[in-house]
């Protein structure tokens, strides 16, 4: 194979394979990265807050309220330093017709550090609040094993991927009246991410490897608002706006193309380096939640609203090319939660348990990526969820001393996608997690 000739498929390869930034040109891809970034539904952290199912727009009452609903933080009646680790476990199981591959991992990293502190005033209440919270994780290893009868040949789709969603809020919360409290706050993202993503492919005349190694940074901006009313001493009702995100990935990824023949002979094409600046723009968000106290128990629940389908990459709108009418490959999602405390008598202990839908997003999904007649190419379809995205969660909580809490979160969950076409199911990809969550705060 001639130099200039491996070249070309070298960069097809780039842009015709990779799910992240660099596939300027294809919509679904970009689409499908956003998914694969963990940059959609961001889960948010804190122990009390995730045992309860994120159930927390009207329930929050301390510096976790930066993340679900900034009017929250004017609950605070004194100052409040936390900080929190979270521990999450992911297997991804992927089968192609027959052939199966699991991938687990586990990933452990700073959950949150945050202060917030009242001021002295007349009347009501105002804090202002300070804080870096895990907001999503990119983390991500899935391997797909195929056999394509077509051609006949075998390939191997392998993704590792790294890094945490950080976001760096500074807001405040202050009340209006007795009954009605408002915060906002500014958020700024920040992350770092390395992924590697390879093909090892084999037919009966050849075999070839293609790698790519990527390394980008995540540089964002966006801003919350939110409103609480206490409706009764036992009624709390609180709703937040969340502004488009705007986001930018820049940096750089190497490919790799080798490949050798079974009569003998071979290639190698010189490594191939490509910058990455691109931008994507998410679209706002809506959240609506009550929360209602009954002596030692509260129950909470929330309703959020976002159209992904108004997601914009590089200024344009992300639809499908594969799809005559355009249709677009993010959607609208209605997530629900609700959570559950309940204090023991006579004991500073609490316990927590909620429930989450958090629907999927993306409406497509990449097959398998392969390499025929010299050339790559790669399977994109629509796929149906056959499981949705679900938690189930629970925790405890105590108080030791008036000054100093602990508590602990577990979120237990997972989805399944299914591609199915004339013959029947092709792809089904099943994930399950296991998020622990362990937080302590120093209150003054």
């Amino acid at each position: 194979m001639k130099k200039h000739i491996r070249c070309a498929i070298l960069a097809a390869a780039a842009a015709l394979m990779l799910a992240a930034p660099f596939a300027a040109h294809s919509q679904i891809l970009a689409g499908l990265s956003l998914e694969r970034l963990g940059v959609l539904s961001t889960m948010g952290t804190g122990a009390r807050p995730f045992a309860m199912g994120g159930a927390y727009t009207a329930a929050g009452n301390d510096v976790f309220s930066l993340l679900y609903n900034p009017a929250g933080l004017a609950e605070m009646r004194r100052g409040e330093v936390s900080i929190g680790f979270h521990q999450r476990s992911d297997e991804i199981t992927n089968t192609y017709l027959d052939l199966s591959a699991t991938q687990s991992s586990s990933h452990t990293s700073l959950g949150h550090i945050a202060a917030a502190y009242p001021l002295p005033t007349y009347r009501g209440s105002l804090v202002l609040a300070f804080g870096v919270f895990e907001a999503g994780t990119s983390n991500l290893e899935s391997v797909k094993n195929a056999y394509l009868s077509d051609i006949p040949a075998t390939a191997e789709n392998r993704f590792i991927q790294s890094g945490t969603i950080y976001q760096y809020q500074f807001g405040l919360g202050v009340d209006l009246s007795p009954r009605i409290s408002l915060g906002a706050s500014l958020v700024l993202w920040d992350e770092e991410i390395d992924t590697e993503e390879g093909i090892d492919y084999a037919d009966a005349d050849s075999s070839a490897f293609w790698t790519d190694d990527v390394t980008m940074d995540l540089d964002g901006v966006s801003f919350n608002v939110g409103l609480l009313m206490r409706v009764s001493d036992n009624v709390r009702a609180g709703f937040s706006f969340t502004s488009p995100a705007w986001l930018t990935y820049t940096g750089e990824g190497v490919t790799r193309y080798v490949g050798d023949y079974a009569g003998g002979g071979g290639w190698t094409t010189d490594p191939y380096s490509a910058l990455i600046d691109e931008e994507y723009t998410l679209p706002m968000g809506f959240s609506g939640g009550l929360a209602i106290t009954a002596g030692p128990l509260t129950l909470a629940a929330d309703l959020s609203y976002c159209d992904y389908s108004q997601t914009e990459y590089n200024g344009l709108a992300i639809t499908s090319e594969l799809d005559p009418g355009m249709e677009h490959v993010l959607g609208a999602t209605l997530d629900f939660r609700v959570g559950a405390e309940a204090t023991l008598p006579q004991a500073p202990v609490r316990f927590r348990a909620g429930f989450a839908y958090v629907p999927l997003e993306v409406s497509t999904i990449e097959e398998v990526a392969y390499i025929a007649d010299d050339t790559p190419r790669a399977i994109v379809a629509d796929f149906k969820a056959e499981r949705e995205r679900k938690f189930f969660t629970f925790g405890v909580g105590g108080t030791i001393d008036r000054v100093l809490t602990l508590d602990l979160g577990v979120a237990i969950g997972g989805w399944e996608k299914v591609t199915a076409r004339d013959a029947g199911k092709v792809l089904t990809q099943e994930r399950s997690t296991t998020d622990v969550v362990l937080s302590g705060a120093y209150r003054f």
